[in-house]
């Protein structure tokens, strides 16, 4: 059996606890980087399985996507496994979950994903003018980065500035903006492997909205499976084998599924809980590797 670890960072502490546990298992384990490769030509390798740990298709130029993308689909036709799936990666990100829930019926905060900059503007000032408040997100990035709240912006200009500067700074063209929903000061994370939970965490930040551990939000166990259906049957809805959701219980208790992340971190809910994330993941591997 082998496993081939096919990502353009490497030294992210997950992808090394992953390979670190192949070796320990004594499954033979090899890295390569999209660089790597040169189409048409791929190396033939002697591996059962493809993991995919970073956010490749989601950073740098579209060629570069593209490229990535047509590797990935020569590993998926020679090798048949790739996780998570080539076309869940390529459809990551927070909009494809908001069609999702949206699809399954599920509570999801009011949202809006345009490229037109009038609309970003409407939405946003219409909930603002309500009372209401609004958050803004790139549609692809994690940990945090570049999700900010409106509600500091007083006048309906500097709301129209802000929303262009964003646009160039973390938007790229396309402008994610979701009704912020008041809450019980946490969101709970759940780690979904191979359709089943093998992790929860309960993330807050007295100092921030923002509750992700890369920003400065508090970890501890969260030991009740309360959401665990919930979790299983997202993942399942956006295609991902390995993925950890950011679940938002509101003021009611209605539960908010805000993120399904492709590309989870999971270091923090380790730390917190002693649970080994990493061995699970090898394990779900190695089933699938058995067939």
């Amino acid at each position: 059996m082998g496993v081939l670890i096919f990502t353009d960072n490497p030294t992210v502490q997950e992808t090394q606890l992953v390979r670190g546990e192949l070796r320990t298992r004594g499954v033979v384990t090899r890295f390569m980087a999209p660089w790597d490769i040169s189409l048409p030509e791929v190396p033939e390798l002697d591996i059962d399985l493809v993991y995919v740990p970073s956010n490749m298709l989601n950073r740098g130029s579209t060629f570069e996507l593209i490229h990535r993308y047509l590797i990935l689909k020569t590993f998926e036709e020679q090798v048949g496994t790739v996780i998570n799936p080539v076309e869940s990666m390529l459809r990551y990100s927070k909009e494809h979950l908001t069609l999702q829930m949206r699809r399954l019926g599920l509570p999801h905060p009011k949202t809006i994903v345009t490229e037109n900059v009038e609309r970003a503007y409407q939405f946003a000032a219409d909930l603002l003018d309500s009372g209401g408040n609004v958050v803004l997100k790139p549609i692809c990035r994690g940990r945090g980065v570049g999700v900010i709240r409106l509600d500091r912006i007083r006048s309906r200009e500097d709301l129209l500035q802000f929303l262009t500067w964003y646009n160039r700074a973390h938007g790229q063209g396309v402008f994610y903006l979701q009704e912020y929903v008041p809450n019980q000061g946490y969101d709970i994370r759940c780690m979904v492997v191979g359709g089943e939970v093998v992790g929860r965490e309960k993330r807050s930040n007295p100092e921030d909205f923002r509750y992700n551990v890369a920003v400065g939000g508090l970890a501890e166990p969260f030991e009740d499976p309360v959401y665990d259906e919930l979790s299983i049957e997202v993942a399942e809805a956006v295609g991902f084998k390995i993925t950890g959701l950011d679940v938002l219980p509101a003021e009611d208790g209605t539960p908010y599924v805000l993120e399904a992340n492709c590309f989870p971190g999971y270091t923090a809910l380790i730390e917190a809980t002693g649970i080994p994330i990493h061995e699970s993941i090898v394990e779900y591997f190695q089933r699938l590797m058995k067939g």
